[in-house]
């Protein structure tokens, strides 16, 4: 049984993934937007209601999930907005909150999950930067350029914190059907992608390794659409 925080649960992979590890028993703090969302997913687990780019709320996240647990042995990072718009129609504004909620809210949640876990010498952090955390796609520069520098800082993060036994994954799915894609303003071709089933599996297999093996990177990409 494992102690785990997991963010951006109300929907998509996280929750999927909050479901899978509930039914096996493990603890959880699950963290969201929206208390009402979370509260329907009928899980159980301690509920934590918040925008992980306000101030303070990604250190008092850890802190609570820290005493509900008694101490986090993995978080699992899935919050995390979308934006599939070309460079020149892109608006200052519309970056700005890309590279907050992508980039700043994970800086801020390793960097605090990281000194919850460090003295305890283990710990996972597990992330879902996406496929174009490493590959380019036209008209995602602004989500490319927030997930890029995720996928960057969490290698960095890796380092700094590798004597301290915190291990980090970083998932690079291709498209996952999930409500990420609802209110991007185009269409897909959303049975062509990759079940949320499928990504939550891979994060729950990459929770159950040894405590020696670390798996930093997983691409998982659906075969009729590949990027590189």
């Amino acid at each position: 049984m494992k102690k785990i925080l997991i963010t951006g649960a109300s929907s998509g992979i996280g929750a999927e993934a909050a479901r899978l590890l509930a039914a096996r028993g493990d603890q959880l703090v699950l963290s969201g937007r929206s208390a009402s969302k979370l509260e329907a997913m009928g899980v159980g687990g301690a509920l934590v209601a918040g925008d992980l780019t306000s101030p303070g709320f990604a250190e008092s996240l850890i802190e609570r999930a820290e005493s509900d647990l008694g101490g986090i042995e993995v978080v699992v990072h899935c919050a995390g907005v979308g934006l599939i718009r070309p460079a020149a129609a892109t608006t200052d504004a519309e970056f700005t909150r890309v590279m907050n909620v992508n980039t700043r809210a994970t800086f801020l949640l390793a960097r605090a999950a990281c000194e919850a876990m460090a003295p305890r010498k283990s710990g996972q952090f597990l992330a879902v930067p996406g496929i174009l955390g490493r590959a380019p796609m036209k008209g995602a520069a602004a989500y490319c350029a927030s997930k890029y520098a995720v996928s960057g800082m969490l290698k960095c993060f890796a380092q700094e914190y590798a004597r301290a036994g915190i291990r980090f994954t970083q998932f690079f799915f291709g498209g996952v059907d999930s409500p990420f894609w609802d209110n991007l303003g185009t269409s897909f071709q959303r049975d062509k992608m990759l079940p949320v089933a499928a990504a939550a599996a891979e994060i729950v297999r990459a929770i159950d390794l040894p405590s020696h093996a670390v798996l930093a990177e997983v691409v998982l990409q659906p075969e009729s659409h590949q990027l590189v």
